[in-house]
């Protein structure tokens, strides 16, 4: 890998850092990173709190949609010109792709607590 391969040869010119040390960790961190890609849970309660603050995100913008689509509602009816509105219909855009992103988090990390609590299937011997 290329950081290895950096840290290797300027080590030693960059204060005397303990090449092997940072190895370590970089395998560490390398392990951690495939259980996470392979679905194995690593890190339960850091994993559910991660899951409740993206499900707060998730109901933040809702919220925030729904009182931008009345307020564009509300302009509307008051008959402020489409082109002044502009600024508004990109805001409520950027607001549903939030939505959409968060939401598609929320699915993965439903579905992953969901296999977590199923457990593995074994043969009962």
């Amino acid at each position: 890998m290329e950081v290895e391969y950096l840290i290797e040869k300027l080590g030693p010119y960059l204060g005397g850092i303990d090449v092997d040390k940072i190895k370590k960790i970089l395998e560490e961190r390398r392990a951690d990173a495939a259980l996470r890609i392979l679905g194995v849970d690593a890190g339960g309660e850091e994993y559910e709190l991660e899951c409740i603050r993206l499900a707060t995100f998730l109901e933040k913008y809702v919220e925030e949609e729904k009182r931008l689509r009345q307020l564009l509602v509300e302009l509307k009816t008051m008959g402020v010109s489409p082109s002044d509105l502009a600024g508004l219909k990109r805001r409520i855009r950027a607001v549903r792709k939030n939505i959409r992103i968060y939401r598609e988090m929320s699915k993965r990390c439903h579905r992953r607590s969901m296999s977590s609590q199923v457990g593995p299937q074994g043969s009962n011997h």
